[in-house]
């Protein structure tokens, strides 16, 4: 066997192209929001994303049809909010909390109406937030963590206008995201006071009204975006403000929830405070802002194009192969 520094510089490349993605083959820039926001919410409904209030535009409700890649403006929310938490329920977007123009958390809740284009006001949650999560699960409303009171988890029965306070999680935690995964919500990463970004992930089901633990990050990240896509968890992105000032590109996938999370695609750039929404068909990234602990915010929408999963291990088997076929 022949080595050469042509066939070594070869391997080399072809070895760091398993070990790393490429964001930009990897992601498509659509048609940018109209209005540069961060830390708002989304849902998607019918086609369509749905994305009300955030830094930047704290009244701003607008709508991305994925069909044709184009933007509307809504009617505006009832009063300005960031941090609020969003999803849609049975043919309408839910809108719970968020934060004022003072950062004060609220218990504000209002239901839209996609055919009437017309907000509606419903009972407040029981204690103010922001910075929380909100899930659609079976016939009712979840809304997870966020900034306020307690930690207890709170559920909202929509034929009825009435909430119920659940069991907490184990730790506290705000600027997280929660996602409803095989029967189950997840609650992912965030932070809080005094403990900093979290890596741990809480499991909650409904069923027994109890919280798990779930498998842990490999990246403590708050301000994140997560979707459930095509039977898996992305979190993309998010920042760490408690030790020090650093806002992420990177991402991770979990596929089960006895598994570990595995590397996924970065994001073109670092951002946090960006909602991250699946189609079915594909994935989304909006808005967020490129600075940890700021609002520099990015209008910009992404699209995963393919949906890969973690890069393909080259084995110590593999290497030689490839080893031998380059250098005889």
């Amino acid at each position: 066997m022949r080595f050469n520094k042509i066939h070594l510089s070869s391997l080399l490349l072809l070895s760091l192209s398993f070990l790393a993605y490429s964001a930009s083959e990897q992601w498509q820039q659509l048609h940018p929001m109209p209005t540069h926001r961060s830390e708002m919410a989304a849902a998607y409904l019918d086609g369509k994303i749905y994305a009300p209030g955030g830094l930047g535009g704290q009244r701003q409700f607008e709508v991305y049809d994925a069909t044709t890649d184009s933007w509307e403006q809504l009617a505006p929310l009832p009063a300005p909010r960031h941090h609020l938490m969003a999803t849609a329920h049975q043919g309408k977007i839910y809108v719970f909390g968020g934060g004022d123009p003072d950062w004060s958390p609220m218990a504000t809740a209002w239901v839209y109406d996609p055919p009437n284009n017309r907000w509606r006001t419903l009972t407040p949650l029981p204690e103010p937030r922001y910075a929380g999560g909100a899930v659609s699960m079976g016939d009712f409303i979840y809304v997870v963590g966020g900034k306020g009171p307690s930690g207890r988890l709170l559920r909202y029965d929509p034929q009825r206008d009435v909430w119920t306070f659940l069991k907490a999680m184990k730790q506290r935690r705000e600027h997280i995201r929660s996602v409803v995964f095989k029967d189950k919500i997840a609650a992912i990463g965030g932070r809080y006071q005094g403990v900093g970004e979290l890596r741990s992930v809480e499991i909650y089901d409904p069923a027994t009204d109890t919280w798990q633990e779930g498998p842990p990050l490999n990246t403590a990240r708050g301000g994140h975006g997560a979707a459930v896509h095509q039977g898996k968890i992305y979190v993309f992105g998010g920042e760490v403000i408690m030790t020090g000032r650093t806002t992420l590109s990177n991402s991770e996938i979990l596929g089960n929830l006895s598994g570990k999370w595995q590397p996924g695609p970065p994001l073109p750039m670092a951002l946090h405070g960006m909602p991250a929404i699946s189609t079915g068909s594909h994935l989304y990234i909006l808005g967020g802002s490129e600075q940890a602990a700021a609002s520099i915010n990015r209008g910009r929408v992404y699209r995963l194009l393919e949906t890969p999963g973690p890069p393909p291990a080259l084995s110590f088997g593999s290497f030689l192969t490839i080893l031998d076929k380059t250098t005889s």
